[in-house]
């Protein structure tokens, strides 16, 4: 699977399914996992690679024979750049390519990250709120790739890792949230408060350092040290009932008699703009798809479904369009190019 081909098939984690998915788009699980050796920070060149090598041919005998294989030092930047919009890899590891890689699984469901901040990130990505389908994708990974590689690990600290909010499980189970209800009535702020004070953390749309883009967040535990696996998940899915409870209380708060009229201007005027402009920026466009998404899980009748948005979600950022065009195009040809890739998708929804 090269790069270009991704472009034309859908990726698995962003379908419209799974339990709460209008609120919930994804859930992640990820370990983080190091071989006895110097970790990445510390690591020459030759010990990265190392690594690299070592990793992917440890993967391929843990069931992911069959999937595609990134060296980043191979891949131009705008490869780069696609592969953490689709989700696959961090800013970090795509700004530092040498000796560095990717393992994307089918439909892009399950990612191993190699040379990052630890040696290894391993990650299961599903549609819907599954933080334990997640886990245990991601678990089968791990138990296949244990059976060759010798990861550090303390019986007093657990799993070794670079930053030490990861020890212990060395676990971070997260969720990307819609959460356009409580950004318009002005309570995100207050959730990610309360988030914060029971152990989770809130980021933006592409994680750690990432601003929030198209009132999506991403909710994750802060640390994993002193927690079993199975305290992780708990206490994510706890949080994720109360935030999608309280997404749904905005939303019908909303959609009430006295203020649904100003709702029903703000997503129509969004529809009508995404449908004719022939100039769209991306967070702009992100903004007005996010209200088109909030029709939409709501049950309106309107133009589009919650895949088609889904896809334009993705599709639209930046390198997606360089991809697309199959060269780096300018910040007006990118507008430009969004606008109608937006105008034909909904036309044909």
């Amino acid at each position: 699977m090269q790069l270009q081909t991704m472009l034309r098939f859908k990726t698995g984690w962003a379908e419209a399914e799974g339990p709460e998915h209008g609120v919930v788009l994804s859930t992640r699980v990820r370990l983080a996992r190091n071989l006895r050796s110097p970790f990445p920070a510390s690591a020459g060149p030759a010990g990265l690679k190392r690594v690299l090598e070592t990793a992917f041919t440890a993967a391929r005998g843990a069931g992911l024979k069959d999937a595609a294989y990134f060296k980043l030092a191979d891949l131009d930047e705008t490869d780069r750049r696609f592969l953490v919009e689709r989700h696959l890899v961090s800013p970090l590891l795509a700004s530092r390519p040498a000796s560095r890689g990717v393992v994307v699984g089918e439909r892009e469901t399950v990612v191993m990250m190699v040379n990052e901040e630890d040696h290894l990130r391993l990650a299961s990505l599903l549609p819907g709120l599954r933080l334990r389908e997640a886990h245990a994708a991601v678990d089968r990974l791990d138990d296949g790739l244990s059976a060759t590689l010798d990861f550090a690990f303390r019986d007093d600290l657990g799993y070794l890792t670079a930053c030490p909010t990861n020890l212990g499980t060395a676990m971070r189970a997260s969720c990307l949230v819609h959460l356009p209800g409580l950004t318009m009535t002005g309570h995100a702020g207050r959730i990610i408060e309360a988030m914060g004070r029971a152990g989770m953390t809130a980021r933006g749309l592409y994680g750690e350092g990432t601003r929030v883009i198209g009132d999506f967040f991403q909710v994750s535990n802060a640390t994993g040290f002193g927690r079993t696996e199975g305290e992780i998940l708990a206490a994510l899915e706890k949080a994720m009932a109360s935030v999608v409870a309280r997404e749904k209380e905005a939303r019908h708060h909303l959609s009430s008699a006295s203020a649904r009229l100003k709702l029903e201007d703000d997503i129509h005027r969004s529809l009508g703009l995404l449908g004719a402009a022939r100039l769209l920026p991306f967070e702009e466009c992100q903004q007005h798809l996010s209200r088109l998404r909030l029709g939409l899980a709501m049950g309106w009748k309107l133009p589009s479904d919650l895949t088609v948005v889904n896809e334009l979600t993705l599709s639209t950022q930046p390198a997606h369009l360089d991809m697309l065009a199959e060269k780096e195009l300018s910040p007006l040809d990118r507008d430009a190019l969004r606008a109608s890739l937006v105008r034909r998708r909904l036309k044909s929804a």
